[in-house]
């Protein structure tokens, strides 16, 4: 179970793709994720996947990512590829994010993916080529890349439109997905979903914590950002160009930590889920560049913008 690694990208962060707080954004994380899922199934000799032409999809049916040591504008970044299991027709696989100068790792992002076949949807056994491929890179999961604040296991979605009207969910997005947006086989791309997240966490309107975190830290006030360091999906169905997508978004909760909240994206015209997303966060000195503790008087006003007992 120690299969050895395979590098899948190197490249490096953009300045254009770092936020507003100075670190590489989500979505482009992402964009590398795409890249290196791209060169393990041609490594695996999955070349169909790849081509709009092919009769193959990968169907991502659920991520999980760990963001450890930010990536600024410049780092140099490079992307290994493994498997945490290999079923018949699905697969969990891992890709490392590492900082190449340094050795750090700066994210992990682990993949439940389905072989699907295009034309009628459904589940098919992978090539044999595949699946010996894929003996070769067999490993358990390091343990950056473990869940630390979420669970992956037995995770049910309860996500609906009506569901988040019933709970007083806010509406963080609203749009429709365009063709620039997805991949060769039509699908809304990861990267774009990402980012579609990350566009909706503005209007959650959740700063008010922040400010009292400020006003109450010890040893006197900071500037005080948030960082995600932890993202967990559930993936119902993947839209296409043309599908609309309403998010609705919710804070869930926190420690002294961390803190949690979800975003529910729904197609408006049924009111069912495309996917459904807990994020764990931390509080960011951002002169420091250090995560900060949540006070006693923080974790109060988190939790009363909360919504109780929130979930996928």
């Amino acid at each position: 179970m120690n299969g050895a690694p395979i590098e899948v990208w190197r490249g490096c962060a953009n300045a254009w793709e770092c936020d507003h707080v100075g670190h590489f954004n989500t979505r482009y994380y992402v964009t590398r994720v795409e890249q290196a899922l791209a060169g393990l199934a041609r490594w695996l000799g999955l070349t169909d996947v790849n081509d709009g032409s092919g009769a193959h999809h990968l169907f991502i049916k659920a991520q999980h990512m760990r963001f450890l040591h930010e990536a600024r504008a410049g780092a140099a970044l490079h992307a290994t590829a493994q498997v945490l299991s290999w079923g018949h027709d699905d697969a969990v696989v891992l890709f490392l994010l590492h900082h190449s100068n340094s050795g750090k790792m700066a994210a992990t992002f682990r993949l439940s993916i389905g072989y699907i076949e295009r034309d009628s949807g459904r589940p098919e056994a992978w090539p044999a080529q595949a699946t010996r491929a894929a003996s070769a890179l067999i490993c358990e999961a390091p343990s950056e890349a473990k869940p630390r604040s979420l669970v992956l296991d037995h995770v049910e979605v309860t996500a609906s439109l009506e569901r988040a009207r019933q709970l007083g969910m806010r509406t963080t997005g609203v749009g429709t997905i365009m063709p620039d947006g997805c991949d060769v086989h039509g699908y809304w791309r990861m990267s774009s979903f990402m980012g579609r997240v990350a566009d909706s966490i503005p209007h959650l309107r959740n700063g008010d914590w922040r400010d009292v975190l400020a006003r109450t830290m010890p040893g006197g006030t900071s500037r005080v950002g948030s960082a995600l360091i932890e993202f967990q999906t559930v993936h119902v169905r993947w839209p296409k160009a043309g599908d609309g997508c309403e998010v609705r978004s919710a804070l869930a909760g926190c420690t002294d930590r961390v803190t949690h909240a979800s975003h529910w994206l729904l197609d408006p015209e049924t009111g069912a889920p495309w996917a459904a997303v807990r994020t764990v966060g931390i509080a960011l000195d951002l002169d420091a560049r250090r995560s900060i503790p949540l006070t006693a008087e923080a974790q109060a006003a988190y939790r009363e913008a909360s919504v109780a007992g929130l979930a996928l």
